[in-house]
């Protein structure tokens, strides 16, 4: 986890306030933690971590779906020429 330090924290005052300084900001640091009455209340992250933590995030689903799919009973399977023919593909 990131820690919050003084340059990747903002308070919502500070979104009212000069919510284009924040953007700003957030395309320096990639994200800013947002703080309500000191407490922690959101994540402001620019689109390029965003996609980053998306893309990460979809490897993940994708690998743990192949883990549970390698165990899975497998059947006698079919040559390509019955799948061409059940398709009706000229190979």
């Amino acid at each position: 986890m990131i820690v919050p330090t003084k340059t990747n924290t903002s308070t919502v005052t500070d979104m009212r306030t000069d919510a284009i300084g924040l953007l700003n900001q957030v395309s320096k640091t990639g994200f800013q933690y947002i703080f309500q009455r000191s407490n922690p209340k959101a994540v402001l992250m620019s689109m390029s971590m965003f996609q980053s933590l998306l893309e990460r995030l979809e490897d993940e689903e994708d690998e743990a779906r192949a883990r549970e799919v390698e165990f899975e009973p497998k059947g006698n399977g079919a040559s390509l020429e019955e799948v061409a023919k059940l398709y009706h593909v000229k190979l």
